[in-house]
């Protein structure tokens, strides 16, 4: 059975809105330094392990560092990646490596979702260990992620695809092993548009 189709109040939480009022938007003066407006206003494409936070960590407490990367970015267990995953052969489904449960894909074109970031650990499988994104393993951005776009990270994520709606065996169980970059409208309304897709067609094929 798939899983019950959620609000549209919890897919909003991948907006930079959200991330700007949720975790952007404290009471400076409770804040030894609040957070920069590089973080809050930068660019979609701006590489995030540039800005001055990661450069001077020393400047800044381990608390301010972990709201600064909620407010740009979205753990990979509250964005949908199975929507935009591919089978073959157009089923909602892949295999896993021994061919006995399916993992739910969505068939989804990325769109304006291509370019859109993602930062993760050990996204290629170099290194032994998971690869993480935002969580209790990995709680800030820093240097040792690698930075790449959705387009590529989606191929990268099928060759370890896990089963249902878990991740694989290289991806951290708690994040899913990536983050990404808060949604603008424009990627939101079609991340929402495809969410929706996704979730009728697999509601279709399981009648």
């Amino acid at each position: 059975m798939p899983l019950p189709h959620p609000s549209e109040s919890v897919y909003r939480r991948v907006t930079v809105e959200f991330g700007r009022v949720a975790f952007g938007s404290q009471d400076p003066a409770t804040l030894r330094v609040p957070i920069p407006d590089e973080w809050l206003d930068a660019p979609p494409d701006a590489d995030l392990r540039e800005t001055s936070l990661i450069r001077n960590p020393d400047q800044y407490t381990d608390g301010l560092l972990r709201m600064a990367s909620l407010t740009a970015l979205v753990p990979g267990d509250q964005f949908s990646l199975w929507v935009f995953l591919h089978s073959r052969d157009g089923q909602p489904f892949v295999m896993d490596r021994h061919g006995v449960t399916g993992r739910s894909v969505g068939n989804q074109t990325l769109g304006p979702l291509a370019n859109l970031q993602v930062y993760a650990t050990n996204p290629q499988g170099l290194y032994e260990g998971k690869s993480h994104g935002l969580c209790a393993h990995q709680k800030s951005l820093s240097p040792e992620h690698d930075l790449l776009t959705l387009r590529d990270f989606v191929p990268l994520y099928l060759q370890d695809p896990g089963y249902g709606y878990w991740t694989g065996s290289g991806w951290c169980s708690k994040c899913a092993g990536y983050t990404v970059r808060r949604l603008n409208e424009e990627q939101f309304a079609h991340y929402w548009t495809s969410v929706q897709a996704a979730h009728a067609a697999l509601s279709g094929g399981l009648r």
